[in-house]
């Protein structure tokens, strides 16, 4: 499967028992077991998962001025 690092042997080791799995914000890893001391490994993957597509979203209504929607009346002298 996946080599990662051991964290208690200090050594590149093959990621037993790995289930791949996606972060909180969205990469995908490897998660596992050191074949030799039990202790949990965790690989991070290149890449994200691809979101799925949204359904098309009509744009809100601005105004073409640069006014932000604000109307300002014109300075009374």
């Amino acid at each position: 499967m996946a080599e990662g690092y051991c964290v208690k042997c200090k050594a590149k080791k093959e990621i037993a028992d790995g289930v791949e799995e996606v972060m909180k914000n969205g990469r995908k890893a490897i998660k596992g077991k050191c074949p030799t001391c039990g202790v949990v490994m965790f690989k991070i993957l290149g890449g994200k998962v691809a979101a799925p597509p949204a359904a098309a979203e009509p744009a809100p209504d601005t105004p073409a001025s640069g006014t932000g929607g604000v109307e300002v009346a014109p300075p009374t002298l």
